[in-house]
């Protein structure tokens, strides 16, 4: 370890900023919030890194420049620079980020100033080194930091502190500074990885059985077939969910719920996020690809409009939820391809108005959070708590309009000729009409949590209900 500065002069705590004091990349956070608002200039950003990485990291923080209110800080290096400072050290922030937004962050921590990328030079590894050296001599300053890159820095510093290092780094640091401390990162690991692709949701992707099911089919392959697609539409929704969740960052840390989701609290880094979601949308494609053409198309329109509503279309009135809406309609058609079903209009009308109703009631549990938190805007959509009222007559009429269609649909040719009873079939309308009327209600309550097809799978009456559904289908036949 290099030589320290005499005992009498408290040495400098210089501060790492990604990964240490802040959750995260703020380059990668800057560039998905930068698509958020401006999708097109994902195009432009190889043009911006062709120019080298600092430039990249000046023109990305020029067009969005981050508050730190939006950001997630690791509460064990705060009592770190809040420790010093109480013994009066100075703290600066030493960081690979552009200055643009480490500034922001030095009033926030109360630091005395900050050395960072400036466009031209990317302050990481052994440039950062040299800055800090230059600044404050070898041996001068003590130094935080949580990745190998810090290497070079730890072994120009007095004192030696890593964030969250993994064992193998760790061991390293301490043949650099046997007297080396360590702090907590920001917590995660496989199960919070797993989290984020939300598993729960992949019980809407069932739907890829019910044309099976209401075809009577009774082909083994076209359930494997099935079974295959509902594993490519999982792994697709699993890579969309991460993309989703990187755009909508800093609205997810404001909503009461959200703001727990493995990637809006930190627990989940961003740069491993990004690659496993692309590797999950091309492994779900590659596989619906593979199964059929047709299969592949659903699944490929499944992803299309998925980015739409990820980019623009959520912040549409009324057209989420109609978008909403479709990518459920959408896996009813993945498994209809699957099983080479034909399906009726009657049928595809029907799951329109049920989806679009579960749409409706998604949006209003949303607004009764909103309003039970006090706030009056929904961060990132185009609702206000005045809608509630709007978008409760919205969803009870969707939902009655399926139970209308549903009413033709068993009077139809298509129906009569796959049961003996159809008459019996009129049994369901009284069902769904009170499972509909009761998620409605219980959504204006603020109950159903973030999705209805999971609270469904969840709730004792809905599989009460959906027994006597089955109950009536196989009486009718």
């Amino acid at each position: 370890m290099s030589n320290s500065p005499p005992h009498d002069i408290a040495p400098p705590l210089a501060v790492d900023v990604d990964g240490t004091l802040v959750s995260g990349d703020l380059l990668i956070e800057g560039i998905f919030r930068l698509i958020a608002v401006r999708p097109l200039l994902l195009f432009v950003l190889p043009l911006w890194l062709a120019r080298g990485r600092a430039a990249l990291k000046r023109r990305v923080a020029r067009a969005m420049p981050l508050s730190p209110a939006t950001l997630v800080l690791n509460p064990a290096v705060l009592h770190e620079i809040a420790a010093a400072k109480t013994a009066g050290r100075e703290v600066w922030l030493a960081s690979g980020s552009d200055e643009l937004v480490v500034a922001p962050l030095v009033e926030s921590v109360g630091a005395a100033g900050h050395l960072a990328s400036d466009g031209r030079t990317n302050l990481t590894g052994q440039a950062k080194a040299d800055a800090l050296v230059e600044k404050f001599g070898k041996g001068g300053f003590d130094y935080i930091g949580n990745e190998r890159r810090d290497l070079a820095v730890w072994k120009q510093a007095r004192r030696a502190i890593g964030v969250g290092l993994r064992t193998g780094l760790a061991q390293r640091v301490r043949t650099i500074d046997a007297e080396a401390r360590f702090l907590p990162g920001f917590g995660g690991g496989p199960r919070d990885c797993f989290r984020a692709l939300r598993p729960h949701q992949w019980v809407k992707n069932v739907l890829v059985f019910v044309p099976l099911m209401a075809a009577h089919e009774t082909r083994t392959v076209s359930w494997l077939v099935a079974t295959a697609v509902f594993g490519a539409l999982s792994a697709c929704a699993s890579g969309t969910y991460l993309f989703n969740d990187l755009l909508d960052l800093p609205h997810d840390r404001e909503h009461p719920n959200k703001r727990h989701r493995p990637l809006a609290a930190g627990q989940t880094p961003l740069l491993p996020a990004v690659g496993l979601g692309i590797a999950l949308v091309a492994g779900g494609l590659a596989l619906a690809l593979w199964l059929s053409p047709v299969t592949g198309f659903c699944v490929l329109l499944y992803l299309i409009v998925t980015v739409a509503y990820s980019l623009s279309l959520k912040r549409k009135i009324f057209i989420d939820v109609v978008v909403l809406a479709m990518l459920y309609a959408i896996r009813v058609l993945a498994g209809a391809a699957a099983g080479s079903i034909r399906l009726s209009p009657w049928f595809l009308a029907f799951f329109l108005f049920v989806f679009l109703a579960l749409a409706v009631v998604k949006r209003q549990n949303e607004l009764y959070a909103l309003h039970k938190s006090g706030r009056s805007a929904s961060g990132g959509r185009a609702y206000v708590v005045e809608d509630l009222p709007m978008l409760a007559a919205l969803g009870a009429a969707s939902g009655f309009a399926a139970v209308v269609i549903l009413t033709l649909y068993i009077q139809s040719p298509d129906v009569s000729g796959l049961y003996d009873r159809p008459e019996l079939l009129w049994l369901v309308c009284p069902l769904l009409l009170y499972w509909l009327g009761r998620l409605a209600l219980l959504a204006n309550r603020g109950v159903v949590g973030d999705d209805p097809v999971v609270f469904t799978m969840r709730d004792r009456a809905s599989w009460l209900t959906g027994l006597g559904f089955l109950i009536v289908l196989v009486a009718a036949l």
